[in-house]
């Protein structure tokens, strides 16, 4: 900015005019030539003037119009010039001050507003700034509240030029902005994110508390010091290889065994306040990718015993076939696990499981499969090995599940049966590799369990009749070809017939043929249709007591069959009441065979039907006592009235000392308890007199009867008297 002059503007004008005036008069008079040669030096002179005044006069109309406030302070600190506008209120005090006011007098206007004790404070900073003089701007907030920037500057003639522009718009601006600056650091520190600022050197500039939690205490210096690794494939374009259009996937690794799983979104690279760097959003995805982890091990690893499960092993098998390798194929089936899960419990039941996959993995090569398919099933597939090595392969892993459970102080037996199977002979698909070593293992299974059974194709045959076998029964049962056989029971001490047990058979149409009652009763298990048969024989058992009614020459009692899946039935006491009310029928002259397969396991579950039954009136007995699963826990627990010994004891007399000596012991048994026993299988006179000699007077067997229709027992007409 020009000088202001420092002539007094009215002076100039009137020395300007005269000056003008005098060189005209000069111009036109004849003068000697020594005034005539003072012409041109006056007219200069005035043609000077005359532009002096005329930048004067321009630069105070500049000044007038000027966007700041202006002011000229001489040497003496004495206001010599301003452009202040006439209202303005610096303008209004300034004036009130009188002419040309002291520096000091001024601003203790402008600091008026301050509290007292910050005005001295500002007043000398003022002053100081003033006498400084430097062009250094700064800034102020005027009495009305109104934020001006500030610039002071010495000019040559020792005067101190003022110049204040109201900036009040921009400070509101700068405010706001930083207003809004704060708001998004707000923001960015309650991210869910780490975001986190570098330089383009990976220096950090900014960290948000997120960050700091993801890297511990404290945020890293640098990137190249944090431990943070990109995993994914690096984007040369993208600022220290992560990528600006997809999230990157990189893995940070702190002190000590943590490890976290993160992923990275990068911003371009820009550059604020001349600073050139990138932001990085980092999100912490470890239990998401743990989960994921979990996810897909669960989708080809079983959770309890971590072997392969049902799928993967089918992928591989489906594989291996599909290849055209061979294979050896092992289904792997833990004898009595139901009984030892129920009566020890499940936690016991996972253990078993968990070791007998351990010993299975143990037992075989690293390259073969080892799968639990499900329950306590397992699957073995030997890759490349052929029908040599089955027997071999089968044997070891049967041996493997061979140990001694020691549960509280009790030792429980494991052992399995095996089914195997080999590819391709046996299958070349997998269903049908599969069925193979499924019906070997049913074979297995079959021999009473700790077998091994490896497939041949009449066990496909075997199966096949089964299955017609099923088909049949069912077609039998719906159409009434069924039919109750009974075979009396005898009393040794009077001769007369004092029951009869009821049988069930089957004379098969589709078949053609008498179907024994051994394939009859799996039929029925294999086609699940026991529930049914026994409510059939129920039924037909009452309808002949009701037929026969009280005839002396009849059975006093009726004994039949009832599965145990019935027994289980909480309903079924109450089925029975109503069939025999239906009929007219006493209750105490149906009795209730209980199958020895009764396990101790059962009985908890039966014990509410059978009290039921007692109530009902219906006397119960335990079949086949002595022979199988039965013996004195289900005489202690079980309210029976009738023990009826099993054919392998009857067998066994009058010669076989064991067989005596189990009949002896049970008749004592039964006579301390109040319990009748009945002699079944009877076939000779010598296993008659026997069982006589040991207190049984009951017996049943072909000696007595063979099972014949209820019309060859009690033939249908008038009553006669009772048998002799």
């Amino acid at each position: 900015m020009p000088r202001p002059p420092r002539l007094n503007l009215p002076l100039l004008r009137l020395g300007a005019a005269l000056t003008g005036a005098l060189t005209l008069v000069l111009l036109w008079l004849p003068l000697p030539t020594w005034v005539a040669l003072l012409v041109p030096p006056l007219a200069v002179v005035g043609w000077w003037v005359c532009r002096l005044w005329r930048e004067a006069s321009l630069w105070r109309r500049l000044m007038a119009v000027a966007p700041y406030r202006t002011s000229i302070y001489g040497p003496d600190q004495r206001l010599a010039w301003h452009n202040g506008w006439p209202g303005q209120p610096w303008t209004r005090r300034v004036e009130a001050l009188g002419p040309e006011p002291h520096l000091a007098d001024v601003l203790q206007g402008l600091v008026a507003h301050l509290p007292p004790a910050e005005r001295a404070a500002e007043m000398a900073r003022r002053l100081e700034r003033h006498a400084r003089a430097n062009g250094e701007p700064f800034e102020v907030v005027t009495a009305e509240g109104a934020w001006e920037r500030v610039r002071q500057m010495r000019l040559p003639g020792g005067e101190v030029a003022i110049f204040a522009v109201d900036i009040s718009a921009v400070k509101r601006g700068e405010l706001a902005l930083a207003e809004s600056e704060g708001r998004l650091r707000a923001l960015l520190e309650v991210a869910p994110v780490g975001i986190w600022q570098l330089d383009e050197q990976g220096r950090t500039i900014f960290a948000n508390r997120r960050l700091i939690a993801l890297f511990g205490a404290q945020a890293p210096p640098a990137l190249a010091h944090s431990g943070l690794v990109l995993t994914s494939a690096p984007d040369p374009e993208g600022p220290f290889g992560f990528s600006t259009a997809a999230e990157s996937e990189a893995r940070l690794t702190l002190p000590g065994p943590t490890e976290r799983r993160l992923r990275v979104t990068a911003s371009p690279w820009i550059c604020a306040e001349g600073v050139r760097g990138c932001v990085l959003s980092l999100l912490d995805v470890t239990p998401l990718k743990a989960a994921q982890e979990r996810i897909e091990h669960l989708a080809e690893r079983d959770p309890l015993t971590n072997l392969v499960n049902r799928g993967h092993f089918r992928a591989a098998l489906e594989g291996m076939l599909a290849a055209g390798q061979p294979g050896v194929l092992a289904l792997v089936d833990l004898d009595r696990f139901k009984a030892t899960n129920d009566r020890h419990g499940q936690a016991l039941g996972d253990e078993l499981l968990i070791e007998a996959g351990r010993r299975l993995r143990d037992a075989v090569r690293p390259s073969d499969l080892v799968s639990r398919l499900g329950g306590d099933e397992f699957a073995i597939l030997a890759l490349g090995a052929g029908p040599e090595s089955a027997a071999m392969l089968a044997e070891r892993l049967r041996a493997s599940l061979r140990w001694t459970l020691e549960i509280g102080g009790v030792e429980v037996p494991v052992s399995a049966s095996l089914g195997v199977a080999c590819a391709p002979e046996h299958g070349q698909e997998a269903d049908q590799l599969l069925r193979a070593a499924d019906l070997a293992l049913y074979e297995a299974r079959g021999e009473g369990g700790n077998a091994v059974a490896l497939f041949r194709p009449a066990l496909r045959e075997r199966a096949e009749h089964r299955a017609e076998l099923r088909e049949a029964f069912a077609a039998a049962l719906a159409a009434g070809e069924l039919a109750l056989h009974v075979q009396p029971q005898q009393d040794l001490e009077t001769g007369r017939m004092i029951g009869a047990e009821a049988l069930i058979r089957w004379q098969s149409a589709r078949l053609g043929r008498w179907v024994p009652p051994d394939e009859l009763l799996a039929a029925a298990a294999e086609a699940g249709l026991t529930l049914q048969l026994d409510r059939f024989v129920l039924s037909r058992a009452v309808a002949l007591l009701a037929q026969w009614g009280g005839r002396p020459d009849a059975p006093a009692h009726l004994g039949i069959n009832i599965s145990i899946a019935t027994l289980h039935d909480p309903g079924f006491a109450q089925e029975v009441a109503a069939a025999l009310e239906a009929a007219g029928v006493e209750a105490s002259r149906l009795e209730i065979e209980i199958p020895e397969d009764l396990a101790i396991r059962d009985l908890p579950a039966v014990a509410r039907t059978l009290a039921a039954l007692r109530e009902v009136g219906v006397p119960l007995s335990l079949d086949d006592f002595g022979g199988g699963h039965s013996g004195l826990p289900h005489v202690v627990r079980l309210p029976v009235q009738r023990l009826k010994l099993d054919r392998s004891i009857t067998a066994g007399l009058p010669d076989d000392p064991k067989s005596y000596a189990v009949l002896r012991a049970t008749m004592a048994l039964a006579r301390g308890m109040g319990i009748e026993v009945v002699g079944e299988g009877v076939e000779t006179e010598g296993q008659a007199f026997a069982l006589r000699r040991a207190g049984c007077h009951i017996i049943q067997g072909w000696l007595v009867g063979r099972p014949m229709r209820p019309e060859e027992l009690v033939p249908p007409g008038p009553k006669r008297l009772a048998r002799a």
